[in-house]
């Protein structure tokens, strides 16, 4: 619970700056500062946080789960719901803060989906195989960093992103007496007994 709040301040703070304007002149200075290489290496790196491998890698943990149990685990059932619930969010704040990107780029800013994407990835693996923990975060790290390196994303958009994801992942796990039982009556219901989970 201690993780949720400190996350939630943190999060709280950094929106509350970008709403209010006060982040501009550090974004703007980081911007700045990185050089532009090569975009070639980059494009291919930040692909890892686009919408590709974001679904290759949800079928794959799916896969997973159904190949050893039959059904989900709760662990890969909270990282889906995690992932589309995040995903609403940083949809919504897009179009909501309307966020010009940095040089002229097309589309909205704040916050970054790439992030987001890589930070849930992250987040999940790291629960899931917690040995990996490093690695799913250096990933998750590197796809932020492509996306400042190609100048389409501000510092706060990343960082905001990176926060979100184990944020929103760590209260759909605490919660998950409140709706997991509702979400397994709906699955039975409609006969989808794959995404189930396994107790």
């Amino acid at each position: 619970m201690r993780k949720i709040l400190v996350s939630s301040f943190l999060l709280a703070l950094i929106f509350i700056l970008q709403v209010l304007g006060l982040l501009r002149g550090t974004n703007e200075r980081i911007d700045t500062l990185l050089p532009s290489p090569n975009p070639g290496v980059l494009t291919i790196l930040t692909a890892l946080g686009g919408n590709l491998f974001f679904f290759a890698f949800v079928f794959f943990a799916i896969y997973l789960d159904v190949k050893k149990h039959g059904k989900l685990s709760k662990e890969t059932l909270v990282f889906l719901l995690s992932a589309f619930l995040g995903l609403v969010i940083v949809g919504i704040l897009k179009v909501a803060l309307n966020e010009p990107r940095p040089r002229g780029y097309g589309g909205f800013s704040f916050p970054s989906g790439h992030a987001f994407r890589g930070g849930i990835i992250a987040t999940y693996s790291s629960n899931r195989w917690k040995r990996f923990r490093i690695i799913a975060w250096t990933y998750a790290i590197s796809v932020a960093l492509t996306r400042l390196l190609l100048h389409v994303h501000w510092f706060s958009d990343v960082l905001f992103s990176l926060l979100l994801a184990p944020w929103i992942y760590n209260v759909v796990k605490v919660t998950q007496g409140t709706w997991l039982h509702l979400y397994r009556k709906i699955v039975r219901k409609l006969g989808i007994n794959f995404l189930d989970i396994k107790f």
